[in-house]
């Protein structure tokens, strides 16, 4: 697939080739010291393209399909219950992924803040390599993984 990338303040939009967010990517800066200049070093390492080895990848993980607004009947409740805890089941074996420049150590699961009714995933993948903070790179180093995602039916 064709990704695409884009800088939003100290992060980077991830897109699908038909242009929506896939994907939201928050590099891991080291210890920045001292802590009341961080957003001045980071915004120097991004300009020069500093290396970084890890990162967060943050993703949709799993919708309910119950609004505030509706009734449901019991029946309904379960199957969507019993799809979101199908594909929650499906992320469980991406952690310990591996690829030829990644490894996924470690995940945690929150409520997505943009859709109450979604839980949302943060994956931390570190390289085997430096990546230099620069848009190219990034996504040159998260692609398999991505490609990875789509083919298992989580994108």
């Amino acid at each position: 697939m064709r990704w695409g990338i884009e800088q939003e303040e100290y992060y980077f939009k991830i897109y699908d080739e038909d242009k929506n967010v896939a994907a939201y990517f928050q590099p891991d800066y080291g210890q920045i010291e001292p802590k009341e200049r961080e957003y001045e070093i980071i915004e120097r390492m991004l300009k020069h393209g500093d290396p970084i080895t890890s990162g967060l990848l943050y993703m949709p993980m799993a919708k309910f399909n119950i609004r505030d607004d509706a009734d449901y009947s019991i029946d309904d409740v379960i199957s969507s219950i019993e799809d979101a805890l199908s594909r929650i089941k499906q992320w469980r074996g991406v952690v310990g992924m591996r690829g030829s420049g990644y490894v996924i150590e470690h995940a945690w699961v929150r409520r997505a803040h943009t859709d109450y009714d979604m839980l949302a995933i943060l994956l931390v993948v570190r390289f085997n390599i430096q990546v230099r903070l620069f848009k190219k790179e990034i996504l040159n180093a998260l692609a398999e993984l991505l490609d990875l995602l789509v083919d298992n039916g989580l994108i």
